[in-house]
């Protein structure tokens, strides 16, 4: 274990966690647009309870952060985390549109913010879990997976194509909705498999996973 000085970062990291769950369906039940969502995620942040999307996106992302903070890793995991908590924070801040158009300034920037997240964040945490032990490391890499996956599929849906016999419209806010559960199960695979990452005690981290 780490030492007292820094276990609060694993207490409030799993907190972050947890709350990422709760918020998740709360903003589902408050604008009464149950997964998947008709347009897209980002219209649950529209409106006079946009506050509890920004409240949600915000302590989701701290989670890993906090996480990274508590067991650090070598390579560019803490850079990816933080970058993905900096847009993080600008599509929490700058809303989209109401609708699905998308055309002023303020969507596009909220836009820019959710694409980095959405890559920085889970790639973040699929770096920094490769020092973890089993199962978490596979259980990352599978998720990693499905996220490319998915990913793949929202690029495929934002050029037209009917990717779920949905129209593509209603195709993109499922494959939307799908990675940003991904994203919430790495946080859940993070939290809980962190102990398993050696803690920094010489100056030096591990250069494999602990078994």
């Amino acid at each position: 274990m780490a030492g007292g000085g820094v276990k609060p970062l694993l207490v409030a990291g799993r907190c972050c966690a947890v709350a990422g769950w709760i918020l998740w369906v709360l903003v589902q039940l408050v604008a009464r647009d149950p997964f998947p969502p008709e347009i897209s995620m980002s219209q649950y942040g529209v409106g006079p309870n946009g506050w509890l999307f920004s409240l949600w996106v915000i302590l989701l992302a701290s989670g890993p952060v906090l996480l990274q903070f508590y067991r650090p890793v070598p390579g560019p995991a803490r850079w990816l985390l933080l970058t993905g908590y900096a847009a993080t924070w600008l599509m929490a801040i700058v809303r989209t549109d109401e609708g699905g158009l998308q055309m002023s300034t303020q969507a596009k920037v909220h836009m820019v913010g959710a694409v980095i997240a959405l890559i920085c964040l889970p790639l973040g945490m699929l770096l920094a879990l490769q020092f973890a032990a089993r199962p978490w490391r596979p259980v990352s890499q599978v998720l990693a997976a499905a996220a490319i996956v998915v990913g793949s599929l929202i690029v495929l849906s934002a050029i037209g194509l009917d990717t779920a016999g949905m129209g593509a419209a209603s195709s993109w806010a499922l494959w939307e909705g799908t990675l940003t559960v991904i994203e919430m199960l790495l946080v859940t695979v993070y939290a809980l498999g962190v102990n398993s990452i050696a803690p920094v005690s010489d100056g030096r981290q591990p250069s494999v996973a602990p078994r």
